[in-house]
């Protein structure tokens, strides 16, 4: 049985009893252990209280003890205090002059130090002179370290700045003498005498200026090097081979210099830098980008060698100054970042030159041109589908406004050209005002090449709109690239701030989807050619509708006098128009006998409104199109009807009988009749007496008139 359990603080009776029970059977023998419990603790409880009793007497005294002993340890503190006060009185005066004789002494400690300083300057401007007429170099290396000591002390005397100039004429003189002897050095990697000329050049607190030597001798042979491999032929093929002796000679001179230089890995790359930093490098890969057919693909093979040159490089600095790679990451990308950062010119340069060899010329059949065009559609997005993901390679995207504008600006060129094609089209079918027909085919045969361009265009909406969805998912999937030694670099935002921010806004909001197109200018301007398509196709079909129509408001059918020889049956120019009609579903069938998505698409974007009797909400399909034709024809028509000048009894009976046919025409296509081929219908219908009754007061006036005109008989 647990009674550790009552000592806890959240002690639960009903458990423990409950725990208790289940480990004993017998509840009786369960009081009867708790009983026996309660009694030894009680027990233990007496003895306890009766022990602190007897106790208590015995630690009061001991506290009274306590209490006694810190009263007397406060009086002697009190008593030191004073005394100590007391001192402080007595010997202020002489604590005073203690100090004042020690400041003396420094001072004549510090004039002792100077005076000594001062001859010893003198002595060894003596004995230096003669160390130089012996060309002891380490000698006069030493004694001007011992003379730029002694100079450090004699601050303020008036010759001071003398002695300075004596000093630095000294040291120019020596290193005068060395310059030659250094060249050599470093050409010949002579590491001993390295050693010597750097301890030198230390005790004379020139160090930069033996770095400058050494940065200048082989910085000479590497410009030597890149004149030899400039020659060897375009950029292209030598830059790699430039690379390469950069970076041999970084590995060499790391090799040699770790002997020699304290610093050494910062002296080298200090050296890299320069090597690179070379204008005509920079002058080379300029003339290569101008000159090249394809300067966005120059660039990136140029770029693909340098990195791969700064990658291998970066694998050997470790635990390197920052400063010191930054330089470094700026003189290898330097050649080409104002290349990058005009990105975009380059993109719309080459995209113009593409545009204006694109072929949209109107070849001797109608499917013959639009095929042509098809091949030149597809061939656009093809050019394209490649700049945004080049854009991501060289740039991290930081230039993606200005490649989009490029796109942007290559896909209005490529609009005008279709709209140009397309009034070439409607020149060639004879269908423009004022033209006759160039295409020697098939009515039929051009019907379908005008549906065919239809289609082409929605083709091209379509891949415009999916290369769109195939950037954007490129920057939300793009991670940034290039070696570390020139991502480090903030190169963008310090080329051009602003245009750093606009890329950043952008490409933060692709990423994030607040931003989802990047072409909604050209994918609104391309609904022009698509609309401009269909009206093609739409004249194309009114151009024979008109052809059967012309001249027919000047029948005698219609003159004819009752009485004569009348056949209520249409006449051949509406059979002609009726069958025709018919026979246009079964043209569109095989453009829509499978699922069409560009046909389709650019269905939706027709503007069918634009249209007589075409709703405003009217969905874009193949119903549309055969509709919009249909009411397109019942309004030539109404027009040719109108145009009639008289109608005799009997012509008003072959009118009826043509409207009838047309209008059963309509139903067989399922398509509604205009509203002015019903008022016509009616009021040829009707008695003419009964044309100004009040039941057609729901006809147009000008129709109501018209007609009425046409029917009253002459004077």
């Amino acid at each position: 049985m647990d009674y550790s359990k009552f000592n806890d603080d959240d002690f639960d009776l009903k458990k423990w009893v409950n725990a208790a029970l289940r480990s004993e059977q017998n509840p009786n023998t369960l009081v009867m252990k708790l009983q026996l419990l309660m009694q030894e603790v009680n027990v233990s409880l007496e003895e306890s209280t009766t022990n602190l009793l007897s106790d208590i007497p015995r630690v009061v005294t001991e506290i009274q003890g306590l209490n006694n002993e810190a009263v007397l340890l406060r009086n002697q503190m009190n008593l030191v205090k004073s005394d100590i006060s007391k001192v402080q009185q007595e010997t202020v005066e002489s604590m005073s002059t203690v100090v004042e004789l020690d400041k003396i002494k420094d001072r004549m400690l510090v004039t002792e130090k100077k005076l000594k300083q001062a001859d010893n300057w003198c002595v060894l401007n003596d004995q230096i002179d003669l160390l130089f007429e012996e060309q002891d170099l380490e000698g006069i290396s030493e004694k001007l370290g011992e003379m730029r000591d002694a100079l450090a002390g004699l601050v303020n005397l008036p010759d001071y700045s003398d002695r300075c100039d004596r000093l630095n004429n000294l040291s120019n003189r020596l290193e005068a003498i060395l310059s030659p002897k250094l060249i050599s050095t470093f050409n010949n990697d002579k590491s001993e005498e390295a050693r010597l000329y750097y301890k030198i050049f230390s005790d004379m607190g020139r160090q930069g200026e033996l770095y400058n030597y050494y940065h200048r001798t082989h910085k000479t042979n590497s410009q030597k090097q890149f004149n030899t491999l400039r020659t060897s032929g375009s950029v292209d093929t030598w830059l790699h081979g430039f690379y390469s002796s950069v970076l041999e000679l970084f590995h060499a001179q790391l090799s040699w210099t770790s002997g020699i230089y304290t610093e050494h890995t910062s002296v080298v790359l200090s050296l890299i830098t320069l090597c690179l930093d070379n204008p005509d490098l920079h002058n080379e890969i300029s003339n290569f980008l101008s000159d090249s057919q394809t300067p966005v693909l120059a660039l990136k093979t140029l770029l693909d060698i340098a990195y791969r040159f700064a990658n291998s490089l970066g694998k050997e600095l470790n635990d390197v100054d920052v400063e010191i790679t930054e330089k470094l990451g700026r003189s290898i990308i330097s050649p080409y970042t104002k290349h990058l950062i005009s990105l975009g010119d380059k993109v719309k340069s080459s995209l113009l030159r593409d545009v204006h060899s694109l072929a949209m010329r109107i070849k001797k059949t109608s499917s013959d041109s639009v095929s042509e065009l098809h091949s030149s559609t597809k061939r656009v997005v093809a050019h394209v589908r490649d700049c945004i993901p080049q854009c991501l390679e060289l740039t991290n995207g930081y230039t993606l406004v200005d490649v989009v504008a490029a796109m942007e600006f290559y896909f209005d060129l490529l609009v005008e050209k279709i709209n140009t094609f397309i009034r070439e089209m409607r020149v060639a079918f004879g269908v423009e005002a004022g033209s006759s027909q160039r295409f020697q085919e098939d009515h039929w045969v051009g019907f379908q090449s005008c549906f065919k361009l239809f289609q082409v265009l929605g083709e091209c909406y379509t891949d415009i709109s999916g290369l769109e969805k195939e950037c954007i998912e490129a920057v939300k999937q793009h991670v940034t690239k290039g070696p570390g030694l020139i991502t480090q670099l903030e190169t963008w935002l310090e080329a051009d701030p602003a245009k750093y921010a606009a890329n950043k806004t952008l490409i933060d909001s692709l990423v994030e989807g607040s931003h989802t197109n990047l072409f909604d200018k050209t994918l609104e301007l391309f609904k022009k050619p698509i609309n401009n398509c269909n009206k093609l196709c739409v004249d194309f079909v009114l151009s024979h509708v008109k052809s059967n129509l012309q001249g027919v408001h000047l029948s005698e059918e219609w003159v004819v006098e009752e009485g004569a020889v009348f056949s209520p049956s249409p006449l051949s120019y509406i059979t002609n128009l009726g069958d025709y009609l018919l026979l246009l579903p079964q043209q569109l069938e095989p453009f829509f006998a499978e699922e069409n998505i560009p046909l389709d698409t650019a269905l939706r974007l027709v503007d069918f409104t634009q249209f007589p009797g075409m709703a405003q909400d009217v969905e874009g399909d193949a119903f549309a199109w055969l509709t919009c034709v249909c009411q397109s024809t019942m309004f030539t028509i109404v027009e040719m009807i109108l145009k009639i000048h008289r109608l005799s009894g009997a012509g008003c009976k072959q009118l009826t009988a043509d409207v009838a046919y047309i209008s059963n025409v309509m139903g067989a296509l399922e398509v509604s009749l205009s509203r002015d081929v019903v008022d016509i219908s009616r009021l040829l219908s009707l008695p003419l007496d009964q044309i100004e009754s009040a039941e057609t007061q729901t006809i147009p006036k000008y129709l109501r008139g018209k007609i009425s005109a046409m029917r009253r008989p002459p004077y």
